[in-house]
Formats: structure tokens, C-alpha cells, sequence
């Protein structure tokens, strides 16, 4: 035992006796370090030392820090201890962190990164009796985390502290003192070590990136990862960059979002037998965020499992449920934000396309499943009127599936599994419970009706009550990161837990701020350039595709009706939209929408086409004022008179007469001329070509055109033609007429 002197030291008097305190500064560290460890006890094994008569038996053992313990987790350093206190004197004297450049033992120079009270958490009275406390420390790449439980259960602290210069060549270790008298106190030096784990490299297994709900889309008729908001980019890029080879050893498993879970995670069981006949190994790694994580889980707490996931990795999993997924449930809403305006717009667009009433009956007779098994099985609906919680599943919807996984825990607890499990942390930002009133709706908001949120702790999507799986797995909280951002903030500790090494490479790319979308409903095929001239969407010349936008994703044209096209972050100023008629061609319809975190604006425009006809969109982006964001054909006489053709081919114009009739009206109102340009070009040879270009002019009368849009009325108020036929005509003839 090594003997220190303190001379800044005074006394006071509390209530159990005499309460000694100091500066607080660490124990005596020697250089060369000296060690003195003392022995391991078991907990309440060593001797309270007493205020009044100093025991110096006490020296014996470590004195209020028992059970110390060091291995590695991940490859990094893990440090776990009890801490007790009696009365007064152990409650100043905790054990600090202790970092160096180098092993502290080698040299009487070491560079001293920091000097850290371990268990500094303010919210807890040290300095008062308790029993005892459970201390974990974690170390990663950017510094470490100290969890504290009292008991050995009840979390009460959980904080990560970043150190700068942290270097994985560093050396770290535990320092405490002790009062043995007024004057005199001991120090414990714990035996230093380094930062990360030396022993031999361990296997790396394939790894599978599981997206979450809406994290996938079809391209063409394949399932591709997050084309859209690129939540998993960064990740996947850096860990190519560090080493993994897709196609090799790290791999995507996008899933049809919009089925049951279960299904799911018997479509991963079959992603993982074919990695491991592509890898010849036995095990994966699976890196699973928000949904993704409950397919994870699904599988290996099912029958269907095979022994054959080495460590998985949950990401932001709402192991309870999301009460956000309430709204979508009882009444087919969302929330704001850009991803749940993007997901609005899509259940939108498919609702309307398969030809449902709307997002409701979308969910509910699809069915759209996966909405429901992100129900939560906790206490969330609170009455307004009497402030009350429900208490669940009493007058709940029911999330059976969850109920089932979560009633099954131990399965996965005891399946050998490597479990880490990370939650994001932006503050009280999370709907927690929902305020509902009676509702008198037949259909929706069965359980109560929607009027108010109360906000708690989270990732802005699930609660942190949620998000946090089980005391006895390794639960990590991000702070300040919200839950679409935990793939990226993370991806450096997900290769380091993955590896066990330290990522040399950590790829950020930009950021998505606001979405420019473009969904079609049939039968037309779109390609749009942008105001830089640089095109995506479908080479309509040769059959092939544009994708020279950045970030952009264009679902392709052998993706059935669900065609569309988005564009992250959009520049200022024109986006011309061309769509051509497919199949036998007919009524169209573009939607054109603008998405930021906090607006949103949506336009539709309609029209009618013939097979392989062009017709042109303008629509002008001002992302300083996007509400004004417009959508409008261009009409030319080609575009004018198919609307008139196309409209009695759909039966909205009654019979040929008043089809012909139009026509004549028209072509009185507006003199089409025919114009012939002759470009010459020069030809590799050098002689002169003549190109013949062919082009219509329209002289428009303005006073026969209004007076055509009057005879429009009188033949709608006839029923000679339908309400689209007068909008679409009518519409046509203005735009003319303006331009």
C-alpha cells in the first residue's frame, strides 16, 4: 500500500460525524506508474472504516470500489466495478480515468490525455448513505460511456463523454484514494491498459444492413435499399471503405415493408443461406434499424432459426412499439416531418392507384400489416377529458406480434447471441402518449380520436422507454442523434463493434433537407431535366434511362404503375417534366411535390394522351419561398386537339357531333400554321447538310377563345360533356390564351 499526503484537506461537521473533504484531485500517480492493487473481494467483504478511529486493516482491500473488473468489449477497453458508501467518507473519493499516450509504466514522460472522476453524475447524492452501485464503463472510438445501476439494477445514469486525441495506441486506467485520517489517505493505482484489445483479430463475419418500415423500394421490379432518403448510404460506404466488399461479405436485405414481420424474417432466413453458401462460413452479422430490427429478432426467436447470426446490431428498434404508428393505424395520418410528409405522399399515391378510398382503407384491407405490429404494447392513450391513462391492452388496438416477441425475450437473451443495443437521444422530442377523445366516426379512431401529443424522452420516432431492450444486454445512448440518423452518426462504433477495429475512414455525404418528387398514375413514362440541363427518368429515343441528377432515384419504367422519380435537395428554377403515352394511352395524372422538415405543398396536374405522345411540364423550384411551387402543362395545338380526341374516346364528350363541333370551334379560335426551318450542318467531311424542321405556330384570338370556353359551360350544363372534359378543355384554351 502507498501512503499519500494531502495537505488541502478540512473538516465539517454532518450529521453522521465528521465529513472530510479535499480538492478532490486524483491519487498520487507516480511516473513511472506504480501499481497497488489490493485483493479481489467479494461485495461486503471489506472493513468500514471508521471517522472517529481509523482502521488501518481497512488497507487491506479496495475499501468502498469492489468486484473490479477489465476485459474487452468489441475490441475496445470494458470496465465494470460495485461502488458503496457508508456515512460520510467514501462519497468524495470515487475512482477517475486515467488515459496516456503510452503504457504510464514505461516512462517517467507519458502525455496525459485526461484525468476523469468516473462517476461524476450530479444528479446523484454521493454524499449520502445508500447501499450499493453497479459501474460500467465502455470505451469507443471517440471515448466512453459510463452506465451506473443502483443496485445492480435501476439505470440511473447513462452518459457518454468524447475525449480528443483518443487514439486506439492509447493506455487507460482506474485511480482512487481513500481518507484514513484527517491527513493521511490511500491510494489504489489499478494496472493499466490499453485502449483496444491486442489479442489476435478476430473473424469478421458478412454483414446485412435490415432497413426499416418504408426503407426499401422497387426498381424496376427489384427491391433496392432506401433509394429515396439514403438513410444507410453513409453506413454502407463506410464500411467499404474499411474493407467490406458488397457482394462479399456485406450485403442489404431490402423486404417488402407493407407485409407482416413474419414473413419477413423467413425471407431473411433464406438471405442468410445463401450468404453463407457465397461466403462458406456459418455465421452473419446483422445490423438492424427501427423495423428491421423486429425481422432480426422475429428470426432468431422463431423456430425458423439456425443457429446462425453471430452478433446483431439494433438500431433505434421499437421493441415496444411506436405511438406514432397510432395515427396511421385507427385513422391513416401522420405526424409532420419530411419523412412522414414522403411517406404520406406514398401511401397517397398508392392508395389511389389500387384503388383504394384512401390511406385508411389502404392499410386496413391491403393489408398493410407491418402498421399494426408497430402498435405499442404499452400505456399510451391518455383521455383528455379526465387525464387519465389507459392502461393497455384494455380499449387498445392490439399488437399481438410484439406481445408474442417480447413475451419470448429469453429466447433471444440465451440464444448466444452478441447483442448491442443503440438509442438515439434528441431530448423530450418523441410523442409518448396521445390524447384522445370519444369520436364519432364510424370508421376511424375507434379507440378515440386523436387531440393533442405529450412529448417525453427518444429519438424524435420511438420513446426511449422503447428503444431499450433488456438491463442485461449492452444498451447505448446517442445523444443529440435523432432516429433516421442513427445509421450514419453510428456507423463508425457499427464497424468497431462489427471488427473490434477502429475505422480509418468515416464517409459523411449530404445531408437531405427537402425532396423534390414526381409520381405518375398511368399510361405515361416521364423524364425530367433539371435546371443545370441534367436529365433522369427514361430515354424515350432508345428505351434506356437517364441518371445524371446526383442523389436522384428513378423507379424505373418496368416497375409497373408505380413510377416516379425524386430529387434530393433540388436546385432553384425550372424542372421541365416530359411524359410520353404508353400502352393504348388515355387519362394521366402528374403529381409534383415539394417536402422539407416543416412544409409541405403538392400540386396535380391532369391530362389525356395518345400512345407515344410528348407533352411537356413546367414546374419552377424557389426553395426560399416553396409554396409557390406550380405545375402546369405546356399546350400546344398537337396537346390541345388529342385532349378533345382523347376525351371523347373516354366518353366524357357524348357523341361525335359535339366532339366535331369543338374541334371546329377551335380551329376558328386559333389559326395553326405550319413552319418549316432549315438548319444547315456541316458534315465530317466538311460538306453542308440541310435539316427540314417542321414546327406549328398558333395565332390565338382571344375574344373567340373566351367566347369558346362560354359555349364550354352551356355544353356541361347540357350533360353534352362531363366535368373532366369542361376542366380539361377549359384549362387547355386559358393557357393558350395567357401565353
Amino acid at each position: 500500500m502507498k501512503r499519500v499526503i494531502f495537505s488541502s484537506i478540512f473538516i465539517a461537521l454532518f450529521s453522521f460525524g465528521f465529513f472530510f473533504s479535499s480538492n478532490l484531485v486524483s491519487a498520487e500517480i507516480t511516473h513511472p506508474y506504480t501499481i497497488d492493487e489490493k485483493p479481489q473481494v467479494l461485495f461486503g467483504d471489506s472493513i468500514i472504516i471508521s471517522t472517529s478511529t481509523p482502521d488501518q486493516t481497512a488497507s487491506s482491500t479496495y475499501q468502498g470500489l469492489e468486484n473490479y473488473k477489465q476485459d474487452y468489449v468489441g475490441g475496445y477497453t470494458h470496465f465494470t466495478f460495485t461502488y458503496t458508501h457508508d456515512r460520510c467518507c467514501f462519497a468524495g473519493y470515487p475512482p477517475r480515468i486515467y488515459i496516456t499516450d503510452v503504457d504510464p509504466r514505461s516512462t517517467s514522460t507519458p502525455i496525459e490525455k485526461i484525468n476523469f472522476l468516473a462517476i461524476d453524475a450530479p444528479s446523484l447524492y454521493w454524499y449520502q448513505p445508500t447501499d450499493w452501485y453497479l459501474i460500467d464503463i465502455q470505451f469507443d472510438s471517440a471515448g466512453f460511456t459510463i452506465i451506473i445501476k443502483q443496485e445492480g439494477i435501476n439505470e440511473v445514469w447513462n452518459a457518454h463523454t468524447d475525449v480528443t486525441r483518443l487514439t486506439a495506441k492509447d493506455w487507460v486506467s482506474l485511480t482512487n484514494y481513500y481518507l484514513m485520517s484527517p491527513s493521511t489517505q490511500y491510494s489504489m493505482s489499478f494496472t493499466p491498459v490499453p485502449i483496444t484489445d491486442v489479442s489476435p483479430t478476430q473473424t469478421i463475419d458478412p454483414v446485412i444492413i435490415i432497413p426499416g418500415i418504408m426503407g426499401s423500394a422497387t426498381k424496376n421490379g427489384k427491391l433496392v435499399i432506401d433509394p429515396i432518403l439514403h438513410t444507410y448510404d453513409d453506413l454502407i460506404a463506410t464500411l467499404g471503405a474499411n474493407g467490406y466488399e458488397e457482394g462479399k461479405d456485406l450485403f442489404t436485405f431490402p423486404y417488402e415493408w407493407r407485409d407482416s414481420n413474419v414473413l419477413t424474417a423467413n425471407l431473411l432466413k433464406d438471405k442468410i443461406n445463401e450468404i453463407k453458401t457465397t461466403c462458406d462460413c456459418s455465421k452473419v452479422d446483422l445490423v438492424a434499424h427501427s423495423m428491421g430490427g423486429l425481422v432480426a429478432r422475429e428470426y432468431i426467436q422463431s423456430g425458423q432459426y439456425q443457429n446462425d447470426v453471430d452478433q446483431v446490431i439494433f438500431l433505434g428498434t421499437p421493441h415496444n412499439g411506436a405511438p406514432k404508428a397510432y395515427l396511421q393505424w385507427e385513422a391513416g395520418e401522420f405526424p409532420p416531418g419530411i419523412r412522414e410528409f414522403l411517406n404520406q405522399q406514398i401511401f397517397v399515391s398508392e392508395s389511389r392507384r389500387n384503388g383504394y378510398v384512401d390511406i385508411f382503407d389502404y392499410i386496413h384491407n391491403r393489408p398493410i400489416l407491418s402498421v399494426q405490429e408497430l402498435l405499442p404494447t404499452f400505456d399510451y392513450l391518455k383521455d383528455k377529458n379526465t387525464g387519465l391513462l389507459r392502461i393497455y391492452p384494455n380499449n387498445y388496438p392490439r399488437n399481438t406480434f410484439l406481445e408474442n416477441l417480447n413475451n419470448n425475450i429469453s429466447t433471444l437473451l440465451n440464444s448466444g447471441v452478441k447483442i448491442t443495443n443503440i438509442i438515439g437521444d434528441t431530448g423530450n422530442s418523441t410523442i409518448e402518449s396521445i390524447l384522445i377523445t370519444p369520436s364519432f366516426d364510424l370508421k376511424k379512431w375507434i379507440h378515440g380520436e386523436m387531440s393533442g401529443f405529450e412529448l417525453g424522452a427518444g429519438d424524435s420516432t420511438v420513446t426511449y422507454y422503447s428503444s431499450t431492450l433488456d438491463s442485461f444486454v449492452s444498451n447505448e445512448k446517442w445523444g443529440g442523434v435523432s432516429h433516421g440518423d442513427l445509421p450514419r452518426e453510428t456507423e463508425a462504433r457499427v464497424f468497431n463493434l462489427l471488427t473490434g477495429k477502429i475505422a480509418s475512414s468515416v464517409i459523411y455525404l449530404t445531408p437531405i433537407e427537402k425532396i423534390f418528387s414526381i409520381q405518375l398514375q398511368s399510361p405515361i413514362d416521364v423524364v425530367i431535366t433539371a435546371p443545370d440541363g441534367k436529365k433522369i427518368g427514361k430515354k424515350f429515343s432508345t428505351g434506356g434511362e437517364y441518371n445524371e441528377i446526383p442523389g436522384a432515384f428513378y423507379s424505373g419504367f418496368n416497375n409497373g404503375d408505380d413510377e416516379y422519380i425524386t430529387i434530393p435537395n433540388p436546385l432553384d428554377g425550372e424542372y421541365k417534366i416530359e411524359v410520353q403515352g404508353t400502352g393504348n394511352g388515355g387519362k394521366y395524372g402528374v403529381l409534383t411535390s415539394y417536402i422539407s422538415d416543416n412544409f409541405v405543398t403538392i400540386t396535380e396536374t391532369a391530362g389525356i394522351t395518345k400512345p407515344n405522345q410528348i407533352t411537356e411540364l413546367d414546374t419552377v423550384v424557389n426553395n426560399t419561398n416553396p409554396q409557390n411551387l406550380e405545375t402546369e402543362r405546356v399546350i400546344t395545338s398537337e396537346v390541345l386537339l388529342n385532349d378533345i380526341n382523347g376525351a371523347y374516346d373516354l366518353k366524357w364528350i357524348k357523341d361525335a357531333k359535339t366532339r366535331n363541333a369543338l374541334v371546329k370551334q377551335v380551329n376558328g379560335a386559333m389559326k395553326f400554321s405550319k413552319k418549316i426551318d432549315i438548319i444547315k450542318e456541316r458534315q465530317p467531311d466538311g460538306s453542308i447538310k440541310e435539316k427540314r424542321i417542321e414546327r406549328f405556330e398558333i395565332k390565338v384570338n382571344k375574344i373567340l377563345s373566351k367566347l369558346f370556353i362560354i359555349e364550354l359551360q352551356a355544353l356541361f350544363k347540357k350533360k353534352m360533356i362531363t366535368q373532366d372534359a369542361f376542366n380539361l378543355i377549359k384549362s387547355d384554351v386559358e393557357y393558350l390564351i395567357n401565353n
